[in-house]
């Protein structure tokens, strides 16, 4: 790699302020090549994951931000695979699957639903066992050869941002490229890809990108990559030969909004082609009614609600849905405009949203209908 790339690829500035490791994984792989990281980092063994959790409730006002950084290394003794939680009351799912391997995210934005999901154990947990995860992959993929699996990281964590630390991308990029109904997405907020950059092969495996306009990134991803710097890591990635995912999710619908992600579409467009793109995915700042207080506990100055929201049929507050039906339509259009041949879909949205973004619903659209595959 030249110097350009290693620049990008650098290793991201987590320091966990203690380590706890599970007695029943103490000389896996993972867990020694974690340890190395951190020389001076304190370890404890076998501690009682309740009782640190109590520990950092007393010392801390700030027990989510406090949680980040305190790592644990442990075993996932369930089943790995699950259907995206996309598959709720009204909403239209594209049949995704996702496999966490991780529990809560080095950064920090605003918006997130983990602040919410994980209020009662906000510790930053990694599994690393992934070798019962291959196993259980691999016999749910053979025993359905018929089936196409699209199965995603970056659920419960950035797919990425830890993959220096701990690197499952070096198990499970060359695992999916021997597979031929399966495809592996690793969402990201990241410039973490100095390990993708040393696979042989790319051809079952996305790599995406949440992406925002700079300002929002500034005000409302702490902690995270710029947008320059996630698009860099991008275009290395599709000059290495990885398809490229671009996800607009959360879209944040405030005064000027239109210009900022305008821009930041002609950027996109300035450094990666149309044909390095897999898909684009849409979708709209959402959350429970329980995440407002946290989020404006947590983060004084945020814009997520200067627009007005109302009560989904799955329960999540959304903008009104003319707001969000303008915003897609006004993004989808754009993008089209620029090649008629990109895929963009709506996430997590009503059926009514999609006839009014698109005139119709994905299992009418055959280049949409792939994703809706069961």
């Amino acid at each position: 790699m030249n110097s350009a790339t290693l620049a990008t690829a650098k290793e991201t500035a987590f320091y966990p302020e203690t380590i706890f490791i599970d007695k029943s994984i103490v000389d896996h792989p993972l867990t020694l090549r974690a340890l190395l990281q951190f020389p001076d980092t304190p370890v404890k063994y076998n501690t009682n994951v309740e009782e640190a959790i109590q520990t950092i409730q007393k010392n801390s006002s700030d027990v989510f931000g406090a949680g980040k950084r305190n790592l644990i290394l442990t075993r996932f003794k369930g089943p790995f695979l699950k259907k995206c939680p996309g598959i709720s009351p009204g909403m239209v799912c594209c049949n995704y699957y996702v496999v966490n391997l991780f529990k809560n995210c080095i950064y920090d934005c605003s918006y997130c639903f983990l602040q919410d999901f994980l209020e009662n154990n906000p510790l930053l947990v990694a599994y690393v066992n992934i070798e019962d995860l291959l196993e259980e992959l691999d016999h749910t993929f053979s025993a359905h050869p018929d089936r196409k699996f699209r199965v995603g990281t970056g659920e419960l964590a950035d797919s990425l941002a830890l993959d220096e630390v701990i690197p499952y991308s070096q198990q499970l990029i060359p695992f999916f490229n021997q597979r031929e109904n399966a495809v592996l997405e690793l969402k990201t907020k990241s410039n973490c890809v100095k390990n993708l950059l040393n696979q042989d092969s790319t051809q079952n495996v996305i790599v995406s990108w949440s992406l925002n306009p700079q300002v929002i990134i500034e005000q409302e991803e702490k902690g995270t990559p710029n947008l320059e710097q996630r698009l860099e890591a991008a275009r290395l990635c599709a000059n290495k030969g990885y398809k490229i995912g671009i996800h607009f999710d959360p879209i944040i619908i405030y005064p000027d909004w239109e210009r900022a992600y305008h821009d930041m579409v002609k950027r996109i467009f300035e450094v990666l082609s149309p044909q390095q793109i897999e898909w684009i995915s849409l979708g709209s700042f959402r959350f429970r009614k329980s995440l407002k207080k946290i989020i404006n506990e947590r983060h004084k100055n945020t814009r997520l609600f200067t627009g007005e929201h109302i009560a989904s049929k799955d329960g999540k507050r959304r903008y009104l849905r003319p707001l969000r039906n303008e915003a897609y339509k006004n993004l989808r259009q754009l993008l089209k405009s620029i090649s008629s041949d990109l895929d963009v879909y709506v996430c997590m949205e009503t059926k009514e949203i999609w006839e009014g973004v698109t005139g119709k619903m994905p299992r009418s659209d055959e280049k949409l209908d792939k994703f809706f595959d069961l």
